[in-house]
């Protein structure tokens, strides 16, 4: 394996794939807060409503609801990202239908949004919600090259759960704050696990590809096309 180089967030027209409310935040809040700050737009797809992710009720009946207004609050920690829920059950079986489903969806709003860059969980997640987000992306970018008014936008995947073989790190020091800050509006999930504490702890690891003046990055990797 390489040593994965240091790069900065790739200018233009941002959309992320989060398979749950909060996996923007988690995976690559830094990054999306750097996206922000330099002026790119960045629309986030929630592909499922979270809905499994209070399993004691310790936030009421509408587990969804609590977790479409957190994602809407780390959103906006985040530097005002635009956001779309497709409100699927999460931690289910997925068939191939529905793959199918969620694939379709997913080339409208890239036909509509037109990225020039879409982030998404790398293959190699254990979560498989994860895992299948990606496989959905690939259908849905076969799609969109069959589309005479569609173009091919790059694609780096992002680590959440499970560390990636990274081929680059972006420097997210400057906005490690708002990362933390955004993890910690997702209430309802850091009740039950410290994803700061171990998250940052990973953005942490990141950092030993970066100058001694620097704490923290997060890893992607080139996506492949179909």
């Amino acid at each position: 394996m390489q040593v994965p180089r240091i790069i900065e967030p790739p200018a233009g027209r941002v959309l992320v794939l989060a398979p749950h409310p909060d996996d923007e935040s988690c995976g690559l809040g830094g990054t999306l807060a750097r996206h922000r700050e330099q002026g790119d737009p960045v629309l986030v797809l929630f592909l499922t409503d979270g809905s499994s992710g209070d399993p004691d009720g310790r936030f009421g009946a509408d587990t969804a609801g609590v977790r479409q207004r957190e994602a809407l609050a780390a959103a906006e920690i985040l530097g005002g990202l635009e956001t779309s829920f497709y409100g699927y059950p999460d931690g289910h079986v997925v068939s191939e239908s529905d793959l199918q489903m969620v694939a379709d969806r997913l080339a409208e709003d890239l036909l509509s949004f037109a990225p020039d860059l879409v982030y998404v969980p790398w293959e190699g997640e254990a979560h498989s919600d994860h895992a299948k987000a990606r496989s959905a992306l690939t259908k849905a970018l076969v799609a969109v090259q069959s589309d005479p008014a569609g173009s091919l936008p790059r694609v780096l995947e992002y680590e959440v759960w499970s560390p990636l073989p990274a081929d680059y790190i972006i420097d997210v020091t400057s906005t490690a704050d708002k990362k933390r800050q955004a993890m910690l509006a997702h209430e309802s999930q850091v009740a039950y696990t410290d994803y700061p504490h171990q998250l940052m702890g990973l953005a942490a690891h990141r950092s030993v590809y970066l100058s001694k003046s620097s704490r923290y990055g997060e890893a992607f990797r080139e996506g492949s096309l179909p």
